[in-house]
């Protein structure tokens, strides 16, 4: 009993660190964890996500070709169950989220008004999750912890 109560609070320990660590962005969103723990994912990995200051993602699903500037968040999400086809948004916190398919001036407006995307990282497309490994062992970016949710399924 002893042992595995260990590795319980082991692993709890372990996941609280790292899925509450997120980087602070210019343009007044995050990038972070979408929860701590993530009951609908294989071990419980939750998936990384743009967010507001107070921990709301801006986009709950997996994205890929995310691009990030001084302004603006954009991007592709993937396609996962109950939901018919991959989308592309755009946010910006003087506007908030545009979906291309609701509003595709805005979305293109947004897009051509973002500016260079980030900062000057090899990957063309490049998904949040690595994205966010890459800026978090960077100096240059404010690391630090976020408010995140427990759990999400």
């Amino acid at each position: 009993m002893l042992p595995a109560l260990i590795v319980v609070l082991w692993v709890l320990v372990i996941f609280n660190t790292k899925y509450r660590t997120c980087v602070r962005l210019e343009n007044g969103a995050n990038l972070g964890y979408e929860a701590v723990f993530d009951l609908s994912r294989p071990y419980f990995k939750p998936i990384a996500v743009p967010r507001l200051q107070d921990g709301t993602p801006i986009v709950r699903d997996r994205l890929w070709s995310i691009k990030v500037t001084s302004t603006t968040i954009y991007g592709l999400s993937m396609a996962r169950a109950g939901v018919a086809h991959d989308y592309r948004f755009a946010w910006r916190s003087d506007v908030g989220l545009v979906l291309e398919t609701e509003n595709p001036d805005g979305y293109e407006r947004l897009v051509a008004e973002a500016g260079h995307a980030n900062w000057d990282i090899e990957y063309n497309n490049i998904g949040t999750g690595a994205l966010l490994n890459i800026v978090t062992s960077r100096s240059d970016f404010d690391v630090g912890r976020c408010p995140t949710t427990l759990i999400t399924w």
